[in-house]
């Protein structure tokens, strides 16, 4: 998946990418912070680095270094998956919370029961395979432990090892956010799912690249 190609794909999805001689950046305003995948020449050889930028006034930015690669397909992947993690943040989980606010299945982080997450993921029909909601574990699966009043949720991988783990939080707080990293985990097989099939990728996406979308 070479960089024309994630350009064109992530067009294809309603994307802005700006496109530069030497780098591509996910689509931003004046002072306003984006992702950076950027070309440098080292010895005849390419490599690519992945950044955070946070702009400030003045025209002065602050570039955070990510990560880097070799390979401009590595880097390319990457940057695809940030940015699609961010469209489905901003086009399907905000959405979803804003037309559950204010019903009886409310799962902002101030209300958000673990009952409320099951009967909504049951309705959304996600494969109860990809969560646990209930302090039973389970691989390649969001978990969720909780005691009375706190909680904390983290990404189990198919060898048990656990990934992403949240600070303890209050309950409900736990909750919603365990809801929505269920959301993503789900998002991001019916991604890969949908671009394996279409022949857009030849190689499933690995561990780090699956972490990208939690």
């Amino acid at each position: 998946m070479e960089l024309e190609r994630i350009c064109r794909l992530l067009r294809q999805r309603g994307e802005r990418i700006i496109v530069k001689d030497n780098s591509i950046e996910t689509f931003h305003e004046r002072d306003e912070d984006y992702y950076q995948l950027e070309r440098e020449l080292m010895g005849g050889r390419e490599q690519w680095h992945y950044f955070y930028v946070r702009s400030k006034y003045e025209n002065v930015v602050e570039r955070e270094h990510l990560a880097s690669y070799t390979d401009e397909r590595e880097g390319a992947r990457i940057f695809y998956l940030w940015t699609m993690r961010r469209h489905y943040r901003q086009k399907y989980i905000r959405k979803i919370h804003e037309y559950l606010r204010d019903t009886k299945y409310d799962i902002s982080p101030d209300v958000a029961t673990v009952e409320r997450a099951l009967a909504i993921l049951s309705k959304l029909h996600i494969p109860r395979h990809l969560y646990s909601l209930e302090n039973e574990q389970k691989p390649d699966s969001i978990n969720l432990e909780t005691d009375l009043d706190y909680g904390r949720s983290f990404y189990i991988d198919l060898t048990g090892k656990n990934h992403r783990e949240t600070l303890i939080r209050p309950k409900s707080i736990a909750v919603s956010i365990a809801f929505d990293r269920v959301l993503m985990l789900y998002l991001f097989y019916q991604e890969q799912d949908a671009l394996f099939q279409s022949n857009e990728i030849k190689a499933l996406f690995n561990e780090q690249e699956r972490l990208v979308f939690l």
